[in-house]
């Protein structure tokens, strides 16, 4: 590569998505950073075009459900934001406001996927090997007590890795992880079958192992999860991940029954699991209240009572906990506790925020997403070239979305800004396989 293509557009423009894992783990000044820059220079070298692409159902409805979240923003700040006490009495139509950068930062992916700028050898290659390399470190800092940095770890039971005093290791992995995997089968041009086999088995340990050693448990129950789905699409992968499952499970049983931290650690989790089920074939089978068992159901339960609050529009942008703390005190100590700024469940906090209407249209544009993406891999004559591209984008978005697990804010930085990467590349991919088919028709 001669000096003067680094100043390229295109190059310019892949940088900048390469340092985005990067950015996860410097911290939210650096991600948003990080985001705020691609969309500058998107714009600034292609200028109103990023808005020229092909409109399909699915960005007709995600322009449909953030022209909502505004009005709804408007409604909750004018008519039905009660507290006096609040820091800033205009705080949901100004978060409400905010989100509309995750909008902007959805087309402008949407836009380079669809003009081919996005390179996702380097991709592919880059994002997988951050999940590999902070699963490495937490294998260290596990067996020796300190990562490679020399980091430990305050909390007894989780460890952080490079991310200091944030205990999000595992979900980084669990995001990040499956790059590697589909970088060596689609762009290493490996042809020694043995070699290759070994390297794959070897990325699969390491990430099973880094997230085990992370101590955050829905992120291993969602790596295995994300390796179940790898098992369904790549046929050629389904022995590896056998018995990389098989070595993982083996070693976890060990730990399971020798070593206390870890026994302690996962048999709480299996509790708590169990109290969760209970607590909710109780509620289901009596016509009395039933108490919440433990901080997982009271969390939960928050949620339920918040939305019961606001049904139909919610309480705006960013007002859970302003809502849930609402909520008369007697029920509150009785079946809340303390309540958080929000319910660890991305539709129980659309619901509480945005209201029946607004749970609708995510659930319509998830659906509409998730079925389309099935046809497209199972049932549609697609080109492979896009749909080996597709398969791992698509996979995350499942693990995404899945409602079935506790989750970070849906409206934080964190989220938005990955949540709608994944869904800029998932529709920008089905829409480009629709264009080349088109073009090569005529």
């Amino acid at each position: 590569m001669s000096f003067p293509s680094i100043f390229t557009k295109n190059y310019i423009i892949n940088f900048i998505i390469l340092l985005i894992p990067l950015s996860y783990i410097f911290g939210n000044l650096a991600l948003n950073l990080n985001i705020f820059l691609l969309i500058i220079f998107t714009f600034l070298f292609f200028k109103g075009n990023v808005f020229h692409i092909k409109y399909g159902l699915t960005d007709k409805l995600i322009l449909i459900l953030f022209l909502y979240i505004l009005i709804n923003g408007f409604f909750n700040n004018v008519f039905n934001f009660d507290f006096p006490n609040a820091k800033d009495q205009n705080i949901v139509l100004i978060k409400s406001f905010l989100f509309l950068r995750f909008l902007i930062l959805y087309f402008v992916v949407r836009f380079l996927v669809s003009k081919e700028i996005i390179d996702y050898k380097l991709l592919f290659f880059v994002y997988g090997f951050c999940a590999f390399l902070v699963s490495f470190d937490l294998i260290i800092q596990y067996t020796f007590g300190k990562n490679i940095l020399g980091m430990e770890s305050a909390d007894g039971r989780r460890l952080s890795g490079v991310f200091g005093d944030e205990y999000i290791a595992g979900g980084f992995i669990q995001k990040f992880f499956i790059f590697l995997p589909y970088s060596v089968l689609l762009f290493s041009g490996i042809k020694n079958r043995f070699f290759l086999h070994f390297l794959l088995l070897f990325i699969f340990a390491i990430t099973l192992f880094g997230v085990l050693a992370s101590g955050n448990r829905i992120p291993l129950l969602f790596t295995i999860f994300t390796l179940s789905l790898i098992f369904i699409y790549e046929k050629k992968l389904r022995k590896l991940i056998g018995v990389a499952s098989l070595i993982f499970l083996l070693i976890f049983s060990f730990l399971f029954k020798t070593n206390d931290r870890t026994y302690n650690h996962f048999n709480a989790f299996k509790s708590k699991s169990f109290e969760f089920i209970s607590y909710f074939h109780e509620s289901l089978s009596s016509s009395e209240k039933v108490l919440p068992k433990n901080v997982y159901v009271k969390e939960f339960v928050s949620g339920i009572l918040t939305w019961e609050q606001n049904k139909v529009f919610g309480g705006g942008v960013k007002s859970f906990f302003l809502n849930c703390s609402s909520i008369e005190k007697d029920i509150k100590i009785e079946y809340i506790g303390s309540c958080n700024t929000h319910p660890h469940n991305y539709y129980l906090e659309i619901a509480t925020s945005l209201g029946i209407i607004g749970l609708f249209f995510s659930i319509v544009i998830f659906s509409i997403i998730f079925i389309k993406s099935i046809t497209f891999t199972f049932y549609s004559n697609s080109m492979s070239e896009i749909k080996n591209l597709f398969v791992p984008f698509f996979i995350i978005f499942v693990s995404e979305i899945f409602p079935l697990k506790t989750t970070g804010s849906f409206f934080t930085s964190q989220t938005g800004n990955f949540l709608f990467i994944i869904l800029a590349f998932v529709v920008g991919l089905m829409e480009l396989n629709k264009t080349r088919g088109s073009y090569e028709k005529k």
